[in-house]
C-alpha cells in the first residue's frame, strides 16, 4: 500500500494505479486531481479559487430562491403556485454549471476511484449531491409525477461550496507545513569538509581535507566542522571542544558545550571552537530527517473524521 502525498489516502499499488515519479521515487495518487495538484500546485490553487468564488456567487441566490420551499406547508400554499414552478427553474438554471463544473472534481474522484475499486470522501460527494440535484431537476420539469413539489437545489449547491471553502484552508495549512519542511531543510549546510587520511612513502599518516556535498557523507567518515560553521550530518566528537546552538533543533536557545565523545546534531551550529566528528547517521537516519518525516506525515495525515468517512465509502 502507498500513501497519497496530497490527500493522505492510502492507494493499492496497481499496474492501473495512478502513479508519478519524482526525483526518482515513485508516488501513488487516489485520482488525477491529486496528481495535477501534487505536480502542478500553484496552478490548481488557482483554478480553486476560481472555482469557490463562481460557486459563492450561485450558491447565494440559490439559497434566497429556496427560501419559499423551505417554509411550513400552510405559509407555502399562500405564495403563487407560478412564483414557486419559476423559481425552481431559476434555481436549476444556476445550479445546473454549479453541479457539474465546479463540482466536476468529485465526479473524476469518483470515476477513478471506480476504476481502481476505491472509494472514498469524494464517492459520497459524487453520489449526495447527484441524488439532490437530479431529483429537485425531475421535481422541476416534470412536477405532476410527483406528490412533493420540494426541489433540494441548495443543498447540493452548499456541500459542494463548503467542501470546496474547506479544501481551500486545508491547502493553505498545507502550505505552511511545506514551508516549515523547507526552512528546516535550509538549515543543513550543502557542503561538508571530509578528512582523509593515508601514509606517506616513509611511513607519516598525513590528512587531506577535501569538500564534498553532504549526500556523499558515509558512516564513520571523519569531518571538520570549524568555528561558526553548521554541523553536516549527526556524529560523535572524537577530537575539540566547543558551544554548539541546537535552538534551531531542539527549541533551546542557551548553547550547549559539547566535548570529545558528546554527541552533535546535524544542523546545530558550531559557536567557538574546532571539532573533529565522526559521522554516525547520515541521509535519512538523521534527527533533522526524521523531523522532516514527521512534518511530512503530518501535513498528509487525515484527521479522524475524514478516516471514519473513507471508511463509511467503503
Amino acid at each position: 500500500m502507498a500513501k497519497d502525498p496530497v490527500c493522505g489516502m492510502f492507494v493499492e499499488k496497481k499496474p492501473d494505479s495512478i502513479g508519478y515519479t519524482k526525483n526518482g521515487k515513485e508516488y501513488y495518487f487516489c485520482s488525477t486531481h491529486c496528481l495535477n495538484e501534487f505536480r502542478e500546485p500553484e496552478k490548481e490553487l488557482k483554478k480553486l479559487k476560481i472555482k469557490i468564488a463562481v460557486s459563492i456567487a450561485l450558491t447565494i441566490p440559490i439559497l434566497f430562491l429556496s427560501l419559499p420551499h423551505m417554509l411550513p406547508e400552510q405559509f407555502g400554499h399562500a405564495l403563487p403556485t407560478e412564483l414557486l414552478h419559476n423559481s425552481s427553474y431559476i434555481m436549476l438554471i444556476l445550479a445546473t454549471p454549479l453541479q457539474f463544473w465546479v463540482g466536476w472534481q468529485f465526479y473524476k474522484a469518483f470515476w477513478d476511484g471506480f476504476k481502481t475499486r476505491a472509494s472514498n470522501m469524494d464517492t459520497l460527494i459524487a453520489i449526495g449531491t447527484s441524488a439532490a440535484y437530479l431529483y429537485s431537476a425531475a421535481v422541476t420539469i416534470v412536477p405532476n409525477f410527483f406528490p412533493f413539489k420540494s426541489v433540494y437545489f441548495e443543498t447540493s449547491a452548499v456541500i459542494i461550496t463548503l467542501i470546496l471553502v474547506g479544501k481551500l484552508l486545508e491547502t493553505r495549512t498545507k502550505e505552511k507545513a511545506s514551508d516549515a519542511v523547507r526552512k528546516l531543510l535550509d538549515l543543513q549546510p550543502r557542503k561538508a569538509k571530509l578528512l582523509r587520511t593515508s601514509k606517506s612513502p616513509s611511513g607519516q599518516i598525513l590528512e587531506e581535507e577535501s569538500e564534498i556535498p553532504i549526500e556523499e557523507i558515509k558512516e564513520q567518515d571523519l569531518l571538520i566542522v570549524r568555528p561558526g560553521e553548521s554541523i553536516p550530518t549527526d556524529g560523535i566528537i572524537i577530537e575539540g571542544a566547543s558551544t554548539l546552538d541546537e535552538s534551531a533543533i531542539t527549541g533551546e536557545s542557551i548553547p550547549v558545550d559539547k566535548s570529545i565523545a558528546d554527541e552533535v546534531i546535524g544542523a546545530t551550529i558550531n559557536k567557538t571552537g574546532l571539532l573533529k566528528i565522526k559521522a554516525s547517521k547520515v541521509g535519512q537516519d538523521t534527527v533533522l530527517s526524521q523531523i522532516v518525516k514527521l512534518v511530512e506525515e503530518a501535513r498528509t495525515g487525515k484527521a479522524q473524521m475524514q478516516r471514519l468517512v473513507d471508511q463509511s465509502a467503503k
